[in-house]
């Protein structure tokens, strides 16, 4: 069974220029995404990315995350799975609980060293090949790291 392929005449998001995109889903969800999506013809996709990803790269470097090194597509991902994980490493840290400061002191070592060992990683591979960590993986590196 082959899906059909379905032309749609969308509207760039930011200079309002009409062009054609092919779908490949069914006519009534392509409708939807026509209508709901935000569409950029190809200069502006490309500069919208770059847009994106410089800033992602600013906000990383004021945490003292380095500048990405690889093409500017992998680099342009590594952006964005990076931002995802450093959200996740956060996200963890605020719902933990301590019975007292000096858990809280070791926690707080342990993510310091933690995100000191991504710091170290400037190779947008490295963040592609990684995209999947998980909050419970984390978690378990933290742990390790504080001994308990």
């Amino acid at each position: 069974m082959t899906k059909e392929i379905h032309d749609y005449e969308v509207r760039c998001k930011t200079c309002f220029k009409k062009f054609t995109t092919q779908l490949f889903e069914n006519h009534e969800k392509n409708l939807w995404l026509v209508d709901k999506r935000d569409w950029y013809c190809e200069p502006c996709k490309i500069e919208h990315f770059e847009k994106q990803t410089s800033q992602l790269a600013k906000s990383h470097a004021k945490i003292g995350f380095p500048i990405l090194v690889g093409t500017p597509k992998r680099v342009a991902w590594a952006e964005k799975i990076r931002a995802e994980l450093i959200n996740k490493v956060n996200f963890l840290k605020e719902r933990l609980i301590f019975n007292d400061d000096q858990e809280k002191e070791i926690s707080d070592q342990a993510f310091n060293l933690f995100l000191q060992g991504w710091q170290e990683q400037t190779d947008a591979k490295w963040w592609i090949d990684n995209k999947k960590i998980s909050v419970r993986d984390i978690s378990d590196g933290i742990k390790k790291l504080a001994g308990s």
